[in-house]
């Protein structure tokens, strides 16, 4: 018998429930942004104003009534979770989770300004870095405060 050539593999920590739910919020975003994808982003906000399609029409109201804004508020609610287990992870290894956030909201916030400056205007992941850098300043807060803050 052969010996087993094949690659050892190592268990994961992430959650694949998790990891399904980002794929299915950003392939609901694409089916949004895909408008001004192959259009002039005018097309983003309504396809029948460059084209006027009935077609065009029919996808975009499907396409508005089941994907715009929820998608999004689905990827928002998973950023905000990859937050807090990336600070737990942080913890659990002894590195102080509020530098390791920093370090990786600062490397989103590069690579979401590389993004819209090279590559395409409506980019997000800078808003989101910037966003996580501000959510940093509310981590220690009980949740009695942060609902009297909300």
């Amino acid at each position: 018998m052969a010996p087993d050539t094949s690659p050892q593999t190592f268990p994961s920590n992430r959650i694949e429930a998790l990891d399904f739910l980002r794929g299915v919020a950003v392939l609901g975003i694409l089916a949004i942004n895909v408008t001004g994808f192959w259009g002039p982003s005018l097309a983003t906000f309504s396809p029948a104003i460059p084209y006027p399609e009935p077609a065009a029409d029919r996808w975009f109201a499907l396409a508005f009534v089941l994907f715009e804004g929820k998608m999004r508020a689905l990827f928002t609610l998973l950023f905000g979770a990859s937050m807090v287990l990336f600070a737990q992870a942080a913890e659990r290894q002894g590195a102080a989770p509020d530098m390791a956030q920093v370090r990786r909201l600062l490397w989103l916030l590069l690579f979401g300004y590389l993004h819209f400056a090279l590559l395409w205007w409506g980019d997000i992941l800078f808003s989101y870095a910037l966003c996580g850098l501000g959510a940093l300043m509310f981590r220690q807060l009980s949740p009695r405060q942060l609902l009297g803050i909300a």
